[in-house]
């Protein structure tokens, strides 16, 4: 179902956990030279300003070429003209992949974009009555799903998302006083049912090029649960609902939900050597202080954010000395890794082929790793 050559994706991500082992001096040049060459990938993939550049070009071009679709007479604007040059985007998008080997390289990318939104406008023009949200979370759920399934966009993964919680908001939002009422419980379960599920098939080996979109979702589903239990979202989502401001039930669960779901996220992050919890909940803390400083003016604003800031800087401060010792596995000791996530493992085919080199040398009898003979792994002794 992916439109990419499978075997390219496992070998980039190879080379990538090479060139990371390689900068923590974890492998000799030699030996990621030979890793390179040996699993080889096919895809164009400049680097980010060029990818940028691209993406913007191709922006350009696809709307140049809608004009032109429409100016040479083939069709009038309409529902039915955007959608045909919709599927048209996606048509090509599918030969710069398969022959131009294109991959994240801002071509795709814009494609993929611009012939999902002109379907979606093509729908809603050619519809003859106003379409309500949920058909249109329903639709631009499905396009954001092909586009994630398809071509493992993580943008369109978040879009996905989305949707499907606009999908309920909207969904159980005409269902009643009841619904309503309970329609913040519905997303916390939601979303902790969802961070499992993600986090299940993320260890799964048959979806590992799904991986960079699993951990997105892991993320969304971190945000969500907080959104879900923060007093702010609670009550202006209720205002929304309801047509009009008024109280709202269980106001010091919310209260407590702000306040508690962030520290929870750090402490859990340093439990579970999860980065993932640990900067979520730190990003989260400052969204937990506007909260509250939203809804009682205590102090003037700029004080607050110095206050804010302050706290966040403790924070790091004190998390940094805590963790200077190991705890629990954890530690702040630099690991020469540039991304905010734990670095990836070097796995079984990178060890392979760097002692691929030695294994294939000749030698005497047996296999000789220093010492031993007939694989004695470096002993002192014979076997």
């Amino acid at each position: 179902m992916i439109a990419y050559n499978r075997q390219s994706l496992d070998n980039l991500e190879l080379q990538q956990q090479a060139r990371e082992a390689f900068e923590k001096q974890l492998i000799t040049q030699e030996e990621y030279d030979r890793i390179r060459t040996a699993y080889p990938y096919v895809f164009y993939l400049p680097d980010f300003f060029i990818r940028i550049g691209l993406f913007i070009l191709t922006v350009i071009a696809a709307t140049a070429g809608l004009g032109l679709f429409l100016l040479a007479g083939f069709a009038a604007l309409s529902g039915a003209s955007l959608i045909t040059y919709g599927v048209i985007a996606f048509v090509v998008l599918e030969l710069f992949i398969h022959t131009r080997k294109m991959y994240g390289s801002g071509v795709d990318d814009a494609l993929l974009y611009f012939a999902s939104a002109l379907i979606v406008s093509g729908i809603n023009f050619t519809s003859y009555a106003y379409l309500t949200p949920i058909p249109n979370c329903t639709i631009i759920l499905a396009l954001a799903l092909f586009g994630m399934i398809r071509y493992v966009d993580q943008l369109m993964t978040l879009v996905a998302y989305g949707a499907f919680l606009c999908l309920i908001f909207y969904t159980v939002g005409k269902g009643g006083h009841v619904a309503r009422a309970l329609l913040p419980f519905l997303v916390l379960g939601l979303s902790v049912g969802g961070y499992f599920l993600f986090t299940r098939l993320h260890e799964k080996a048959a979806l590992r090029h799904y991986r960079s979109c699993l951990h997105l979702l892991r993320v969304a589903t971190l945000l969500s649960l907080y959104a879900a239990g923060n007093y702010y979202v609670v009550r202006e989502l209720n205002t929304l609902i309801s047509g009009g401001p008024g109280p709202i039930a269980f106001g010091w669960l919310w209260w407590s939900l702000t306040a508690l779901v962030p520290i929870f996220y750090i402490v859990k992050g340093v439990q579970k050597k999860d980065v993932l919890f640990l900067w979520t909940g730190m990003a989260l803390v400052a969204a937990s202080i506007f909260t509250v400083r939203y809804y009682y003016h205590l102090l003037p604003t700029e004080i607050v954010m110095v206050i804010g800031g302050i706290a966040l800087i403790a924070g790091v401060f004190g998390l940094t000395r805590y963790l200077r010792t190991p705890k629990h596995g954890f530690t702040t000791a630099a690991a020469n890794h540039p991304h905010p996530h734990a670095g990836l493992p070097v796995e079984g085919l990178i060890i392979a082929e760097t002692f691929s080199g030695v294994a294939t040398q000749p030698t005497g009898s047996g296999t000789h790793f220093g010492g031993g003979d007939t694989g004695g792994g470096g002993a002192g002794g014979q076997y």
